[in-house]
């Protein structure tokens, strides 16, 4: 499985107690909106001449090629503000002219279509993965995307694990062309008493 953002190869981690693959992506502090793909492959098109009779050497953006079968997602946080009172934190309230807000926030996720020439908008997490065998994606919080649920039934579905794994590597085989125009990462993570700082560095 290949994981593309913000025009980077992203470094996944496989976790076999519990099956599943993690990884971490950068987030501006006012992003509250996130695009999901789910492709076997991605390609793209050039920058044009206004007047459309040649290419420009230079990527306009990522597509689905035609005919290729997706799952499109489009992820909203949204945050839910509720003041828990009491008489006793009233009174505090009172003496200290201070707010007791507490605040929670949940994914709205809702799947959507992609325009007709196939455009992937930015911001979007790509993952080269068969979109059939996509259960569905919940859960999820201001520090945590939401989780993708892969069918459980997806080695019958495909026939059996040798099977499963075939197509697998055909799909990390048809990455490479993906990959030239990708840019590879390595995780650096620095941290102190109060905070961990995780960063994905362009190699």
């Amino acid at each position: 499985m290949r994981i593309y953002y913000g025009g980077k190869i992203i470094k996944t981690d496989v976790h076999v107690i519990i099956p599943k693959i993690t990884f971490e992506i950068g987030k501006g502090n006012r992003q509250n909106r996130f695009y999901f793909l789910v492709t076997p492959t991605i390609s793209y098109d050039f920058k044009k001449t206004p007047d459309n009779d040649w290419e420009h050497n230079t990527i306009a953006h990522l597509k689905v090629p035609e005919g290729k079968d997706y799952k499109f997602y489009v992820m909203d946080l949204i945050e839910d503000t509720s003041s828990i009172l009491d008489r006793d934190s009233i009174e505090i309230l009172r003496q200290q002219e201070l707010q007791n807000i507490q605040s929670a926030y949940h994914w709205e996720v809702h799947e959507e279509h992609l325009p007709e020439n196939g455009k992937i908008p930015d911001a979007t997490i790509i993952v080269c993965f068969f979109p059939e065998f996509i259960e569905n994606i919940k859960g999820g919080s201001h520090i945590e995307l939401p989780t993708i649920v892969i069918k459980s039934d997806i080695i019958n579905a495909i026939g059996s694990e040798k099977k499963l794994h075939e197509e697998s590597i055909k799909l990390q085989l048809a990455s490479l062309n993906s990959d030239t125009i990708h840019a590879k990462t390595k995780q650096e993570v620095k941290s102190d008493q109060r905070r961990t700082l995780i960063m994905n560095l362009i190699t």
